[in-house]
């Protein structure tokens, strides 16, 4: 049995679509009914529903984006470092394999065009020589916590992630509603190519580890912007260099810009989509009946 913490949120929601489609027994836990932040219920749960594989997929990344840690640290802290710490020690306590979502804003830059692999150090956090932003930082912790605490256990790295529905946490939405965009070169995930790929490393029992988990290649801004316009999904776009972004956007968190090595990834036998090929994919077949409204919707009817 698979549980998931967070399966209400962007990418734990479409974990519960792909479970639910490859008929894969599931339990979803939410934190007020479960308090998984409590140790010894957590154990209970897992020893009660069986659970060889515990998904995390909570986490806090700030609305609307990432400089909303930079207020919210205590909050921030807490859910990706603390409550991971907890996991990784009740993992080890049950012998349970610990899927944990983290996030390639651990990096930036391209390490001369080679992409970092996951044998490198993250470079974008509060003690590396690029200070990172505080919600990059948290997840760098996270990484080195599990790593420390319990082997049986998957970082899955997400990075940018998109598909084809309307969604704040979206890529693709976000370049359509912002008036200023920083053109940049970076990895990114197709949300469903993602879950696959988290999946596929768990039924194929592969080596337990980090896992850059993106679409093969990279993109750059504008080239995403010029797909969107021939779409006409915008009229035009205003693009900025760095220092231009920071001058006029003036955010309060430092934004990371990276690209990742997904080789470990291919080697296991998954087949990734290109990422110029998963977003033409998504805004040719763009929904723009928003994901956020209908969860509301769907939510206010469960009460």
């Amino acid at each position: 049995m698979i549980g998931i913490l967070g399966a209400s949120g962007y990418i734990g929601r479409a974990f519960v679509k792909e479970l639910v489609s490859q008929e894969i027994l599931f339990r979803e836990y939410n934190r007020e009914r479960d308090d998984y932040y409590d140790i010894k219920k957590l154990v209970d749960i897992i020893h009660r529903d069986e659970i060889n594989l515990l998904i995390n997929c909570a986490g806090y990344t700030g609305k609307p984006n990432v400089d909303t840690c930079e207020y919210n640290k205590n909050e921030c802290y807490e859910a990706n470092a603390d409550l991971v710490k907890r996991l990784a020690v009740v993992c080890s306590m049950t012998d349970t394999t610990l899927l944990h979502i983290s996030s390639g804003c651990i990096y930036t830059g391209d390490k001369d065009g080679e992409g970092f692999t996951e044998e490198d150090e993250p470079n974008f956090h509060s003690t590396s020589e690029v200070k990172g932003s505080f919600y990059s930082s948290t997840k760098t912790l996270a990484e080195s916590i599990i790593k420390s605490v319990w082997d049986k256990h998957y970082i899955a790295r997400l990075r940018i992630p998109f598909d084809n529905n309307d969604d704040s946490r979206n890529y693709l939405s976000k370049l359509q509603k912002y008036e200023k965009l920083l053109e940049a070169s970076n990895s990114i995930s197709h949300k469903g190519d993602f879950v696959k790929a988290c999946i596929h490393l768990f039924k194929n029992n592969c080596e337990y580890g980090v896992y850059n988990i993106v679409n093969s290649g990279s993109i750059n801004t504008s080239e995403v912007a010029e797909i969107l316009k021939k779409n006409k999904l915008i009229d035009s776009y205003h693009l900025l260099d760095e220092n231009e972004f920071y001058e006029q956007v003036k955010p309060k968190a430092p934004r990371s810009n990276c690209i990742l090595d997904n080789n470990k990834l291919l080697n296991t036998g998954f087949k990734m989509r290109g990422a110029s090929e998963a977003v033409m994919d998504c805004i040719k077949n763009w929904n723009s009946e928003n994901e956020d409204l209908n969860k509301s919707q769907k939510n206010s009817k469960n009460k």
